[in-house]
């Protein structure tokens, strides 16, 4: 079977009409505004990627958060939607751009069955939480105020852009958790933005000044000023002793499977569980990798790193 190409995190989606008519609309702007005044579009720019999108939940988690105990937190001036499910010890999730804690419904499902208790919350501008617009930043910080109120947790589990912001969070501000288990990570953020440079008919200068008015923008949000591969997974995972599981698809379509490749080859304490036919966000359903997980959580702490210099690394294949 000839395997599917990669596509872009940004515009993978199968978007209607007018959202696909507004994006050719914006590259043509970028294609005009980047040529006299890339810092001007760079500016507009930022304020593009900062704006995620929402798109309805469907009634699998409409219904998590009817089982839920929902309230809704003051967390640096914004009301952040806190799910939580069970009783136990308690594992945070934090998932994707344009995402909701609802995605996690699966997973949650089998630790609240498992004996222990699932929190998740919609980041700053997703799903029931308050704002238009946020960034990697203030998610992290999000993430590290409610992950204090919590600790010790047994676990953080991420997807995706919110893998990526356990990795920032556990570097940047060493919160008090056994393991990581992150699905879907990508491993550059360097790579983030020129993929979004990509969707949207950006010049590598308008992205440069993108970046430039951000770093200026939000010089002390992470408490010290900060670069941009100060961010990226590739170098936060590196800063991390825990025990990280690993989950990736093969035919990840929005973030492709080299990117858990290249985290496995520089940590050491990786574990990769690997599927093939599941793709971005239905490896966060599939029964193999749920218990993979529980199996990963409940596995006693080895108190070393892995032995591998490498990591180590396990496949399943989901192919019809």
């Amino acid at each position: 079977m000839k395997r599917k190409q990669s596509g872009n995190p940004f515009n993978s989606h199968k978007f209607p009409l007018r959202v696909r008519l507004f994006f050719a609309t914006l590259r043509k702007l970028f294609g005009i505004l980047g040529s006299v005044a890339p810092k001007l579009a760079g500016k507009l720019a930022l304020r593009l990627f900062m704006t995620p999108p929402r798109f309805p939940a469907p009634r699998r988690e409409r219904l998590a958060v009817q089982n839920s105990q929902l309230q809704f937190q003051q967390i640096n001036g914004q009301q952040i939607a806190v799910y939580r499910w069970g009783e136990g010890e308690p594992i945070l999730f934090s998932h994707g751009w344009g995402g909701r804690g609802s995605h996690f419904h699966a997973l949650v499902e089998v630790l609240v069955e498992a004996g222990y208790q699932a929190v998740s919350f919609d980041a700053p501008a997703h799903g029931k939480s308050s704002g238009k617009r946020t960034n990697m930043l203030e998610v992290t910080n999000t993430l590290v105020t409610l992950a204090e109120s919590l600790a010790p947790l047994k676990a953080v589990v991420g997807h995706s852009f919110g893998s990526g912001i356990v990795l920032l969070a556990m570097s940047r501000f060493q919160i008090t958790a056994e393991k990581l288990i992150l699905f879907s990570c990508f491993d550059d953020i360097y790579w983030v933005t020129d993929q979004f440079g990509e969707a949207f008919g950006m010049s590598s200068e308008v992205i440069g000044a993108m970046r430039e008015e951000a770093q200026r923008r939000y010089a002390k949000q992470l408490g010290s000023t900060w670069q941009w591969r100060d961010l990226s997974p590739l170098k936060t995972i590196q800063t991390i002793e825990h025990e990280i599981l690993l989950l990736h698809d093969r035919e990840d379509l929005e973030v492709p499977y080299r990117h858990a490749e290249n985290l496995l080859a520089v940590a050491p304490q990786v574990r990769l569980h690997t599927t093939s036919g599941l793709g971005h966000k239905k490896i966060l359903r599939d029964q193999s990798c749920l218990q993979t997980c529980l199996a990963f959580i409940q596995q006693p702490l080895t108190g070393v790193p892995a032995s591998n210099s490498r990591g180590s690394t396990d496949d399943q294949n989901h192919q019809q």
